[in-house]
Formats: structure tokens, C-alpha cells, sequence
């Protein structure tokens, strides 16, 4: 996606600090990623983070983010959370709540030479995938799968959520057109 838009890409190892986690997500887990909705997880946690969620990541990023973006002279950081991510508590981290926390933080942190903002996080999946359609997002270079590999599984939470976002806007997530 960096490539498409001409953007310097930057990547960050944060392994160490995630070395102790057991989240499925990481590749030293013990866990499984689950192949269902992030509802049905749900009732399975009482009320607590679901399987994927890495402790803090988020935070991890944001933080990471600023600084490098504060460095760089930028007066904005832009984070992508949205509703369906902490609906039920699946990813604390990307709660409203959240978001007004990090958003006080980075302003505080930067002497209020950054601050951040998280246009979506009051969004449905499907609302951003209709905006994004408006606009002509290139849907085919995004990926959401857990899994990896060259398709996306299509059933793990992420996936289901993709998939039901684009049929809610009455079209086929491109990755998926052409199965």
C-alpha cells in the first residue's frame, strides 16, 4: 500500500516485547487463531479480550508512532481503530476510551506539538468499506486475514468481518472475486 500511494514505509521489531505473550496471533504460540466470528469468541471470554488481541499492542504502535511522527515534524497521527475492533471488548485497545486516553497522552507527551486522531472509531467495518468504495480505496492491496498465506482464509474473525462488510455495501471483497 506504501508503494501504490509513494510513501516511505517504516517497520519496527518490537518481537522482544511481545516474547512473553501467548496470543495466537504470535508465531511462539502455543494458541490456534479461531475460525469464528469474534461473537462467538466472545462468549467464550466472559467478557475478557479475545484470543488475537497482543497486550498493548496498540498502544505499543501509537507510542512508537508518535515519537517517529514528532521527529519527522508531523502535527498529526492518524490511527485506524474502529468500532467493530472493541465492540464487546474483543481489542480494549481500540475502544473509544482508548482513543481519548492515547489522543490526551501524545498531546501531553509532545507538548502539544502532535496530536492524534482516529477518524473511525465510531465506524462499522461496512461503513468504512462504503467510504472506501466512494473514494476508489484499492481494496485488493489491503489485507485483513490472520492466517497469512496468498488468500485469505475466510474464517478466521477478521475475515468474516471483511466479508460481511463488503456484502452489507452489496459487492465481493476483491480478494475474494476471484474464487
Amino acid at each position: 500500500m506504501a508503494a501504490h500511494y509513494g510513501v516511505e514505509q517504516r517497520f519496527l521489531d518490537l518481537s522482544l516485547i511481545f516474547a512473553d505473550s501467548n496470543c495466537s496471533l504470535l508465531s511462539h504460540s502455543t494458541e490456534d487463531v479461531p475460525h469464528e466470528s469474534y461473537a462467538d469468541q466472545q462468549a467464550q471470554t466472559d467478557g475478557a479480550p479475545v484470543s488475537t488481541y497482543v497486550p498493548f499492542r496498540n498502544g505499543l504502535f501509537l507510542s512508537s508512532a508518535a515519537s517517529v511522527a514528532l521527529s519527522l515534524g508531523c502535527s498529526v497521527l492518524y490511527y485506524g481503530a474502529h468500532h467493530d475492533d472493541w465492540a464487546g471488548n474483543a481489542y480494549p485497545d481500540c475502544s473509544r476510551e482508548f482513543v481519548d486516553s492515547m489522543r490526551a497522552a501524545i498531546e501531553l507527551g509532545t507538548g502539544g506539538e502532535l496530536t492524534m486522531d482516529a477518524p473511525f472509531v465510531t465506524w462499522s467495518k461496512a461503513q468504512i468499506v462504503e467510504r472506501g468504495l466512494e473514494l476508489g480505496v484499492p481494496y485488493e492491496l489491503t489485507w485483513s486475514c490472520y492466517e497469512g498465506g496468498d488468500r485469505p482464509c475466510g474464517t478466521c474473525g477478521t475475515c468474516i468481518d471483511r466479508q460481511r462488510a463488503f456484502e452489507l455495501n452489496g459487492t465481493t471483497d476483491p480478494l475474494l472475486a476471484a474464487e
